[in-house]
């Protein structure tokens, strides 16, 4: 079928938001485009409804959690957007980098290109098919790669639905109907073979019985070459954003409604392998340290009982087997001694790596969460110290992860701890991270340097710093 002409709504005539903020990425860095649907929520019932749709799904995808991010995602996730009535609307559009792929690798070289239908739409007419493939060929003329993917390709989930799938794996492919791409191929030298062995070779381990069937009785060198220099590249470029995703996810009990965007569908038994390695590596609790920060100022070291003028910056008054012992011997609600464990092991190295004697923030948590048994302590809530929570119905703070929840509780008590502008790199760094989540007043900034700054201000409870103390010195009292 030959090429039909679009004329994309434009984000004003459809009432766009202004983006937060824009990734500029050009199309001729682009190796091609992904194709996705909304899957939730279903199509609109008329085109009339098309451009309340789109408004709708931007606001989901800037709110506060929106893509993943604590503040909300920059602007919708896609470049474009077809109707299941045969229009196109600029989203993104051409020249800014995507957020819908699924992690920051498929993010830079791939724009997205979205079919605005669900599960239960009825198939794609011939109408909307064929702007979806203009939409193609346009980001191929603006200088984009060749290849078109499903979202599925980068995720394993189900996206782009049943009826696209079929549709991205038509040949000859639907977008080169009717154009010289279709009629004059581009000389291609790589067998076809190569990239299943190589496949094979890596992710397979070159297992006998799941030999790729085109493979020849004898590998040439150039492909063993191929091959070798691949598994060099993976294992320069380290453990990729989706693993590490599904690492975290998989600490926090895999909870399907809180499944990153990036993990594909089926866990790939090498992944299981490695974390089972790196639980191992790490005390068996699977808490790897986190990204190493700029050394914090000098801790100031005490010796004694902990009082109210004990200050929140010093070196570690307690081990981590004494905050494991003291912990794990109270009720810790529907967390393991597994759990429990991997949670203290994060407080040790997030506080330590900023500075903050880990037993006060730990003492802190245990007072917020009543030793982990709390409602907003528990999972999917994740919340280790009260942050957000007002006493409203509903009025708190969620995190995704431990790591999220723990990062923020140790970054804004350092912000408590440490006037606007005395903070060190790495401390700024935490600081900011963590009031995403939360602001804090610059009136608050550095009225904690000591566990008595904090009664009338994290809390209003007078006497809060000393429930902190007297949780503090039962845990120096266990035996180390």
């Amino acid at each position: 079928m030959s090429a039909v002409a679009v004329r994309f709504v434009s984000r004003t005539q459809w009432g766009a938001k202004a983006p937060k903020s824009v990734t500029r990425r050009a199309p001729s860095d682009l190796s091609g485009v992904a194709v996705h649907w909304f899957g939730t929520p279903r199509a609109a019932r008329s085109h009339d409804g098309c451009a309340a749709l789109l408004r709708s799904v931007q606001n989901g995808h800037m709110g506060p959690g929106g893509l993943g991010v604590p503040s909300g995602g920059a602007d919708i996730a896609y470049n474009h957007a077809v109707c299941p009535h045969g229009k196109a609307f600029t989203l993104r559009g051409f020249g800014v980098q995507t957020g819908a792929n699924g992690d920051e690798a498929s993010n830079r070289t791939f724009a997205a290109v979205v079919f605005m239908s669900g599960t239960d739409d009825e198939a794609p007419r011939q109408e909307a098919l064929d702007t979806l493939a203009e939409v193609i060929r346009a980001w191929q003329r603006k200088g984009a790669g060749s290849l078109v993917k499903p979202h599925q390709f980068f995720t394993g989930s189900d996206c782009p639905g049943p009826d696209l799938l079929k549709w991205v794996d038509l040949k000859p492919a639907p977008w080169a109907k009717g154009t010289a791409a279709a009629r004059t191929l581009a000389a291609d030298e790589t067998p076809d073979w190569l990239l299943d062995f190589i496949f094979w070779r890596l992710a397979e381990g070159g297992a006998r019985k799941s030999r790729p069937k085109g493979l020849p009785k004898r590998i040439p060198p150039s492909a063993l070459e191929a091959a070798a220099r691949m598994e060099r590249m993976v294992n320069v470029m380290g453990p990729q954003q989706s693993f590490l995703e599904w690492a975290e996810w998989h600490l926090g009990g895999e909870k399907k409604e809180e499944r990153p965007r990036s993990v594909p569908r089926k866990i790939p038994k090498a992944w299981r392998d490695a974390f089972g390695r790196l639980e191992g590596i790490f005390s068996g609790d699977g808490s790897a340290p986190p990204t190493p920060s700029p050394p914090p100022k000098p801790p100031v070291s005490e010796t004694g009982p902990v009082t109210a003028r004990t200050t929140l910056l010093a070196a570690p008054r307690a081990t981590r087997a004494q905050l494991e012992r003291h912990m794990l011997a109270r009720a810790h609600g529907d967390y393991t001694e597994a759990n429990v464990r991997g949670i203290l092991g994060r407080y040790m190295t997030e506080a330590q790596a900023v500075g903050l004697d880990p037993l006060l923030v730990v003492s802190q948590m245990v007072l917020e969460t009543g030793n982990l048994t709390s409602h907003w302590s528990q999972v999917p809530r994740r919340n280790p110290a009260g942050i957000g929570v007002t006493g409203e119905p509903g009025a708190g703070i969620s995190f995704p992860s431990w790591k999220k929840a723990v990062r923020a509780h140790v970054g804004r008590l350092l912000a408590y701890a440490i006037p606007l502008g005395d903070e060190d790199a790495g401390q700024k760094k935490l600081i900011e991270e963590a009031l995403e989540w939360r602001p804090l007043p610059n009136t608050h900034r550095g009225v904690a340097p000591t566990i008595k700054g904090l009664a009338g201000t994290w809390a209003a409870d007078p006497k809060y710093a000393g429930k902190i103390v007297r949780i503090a010195n039962e845990i120096r009292k266990v035996s180390a």
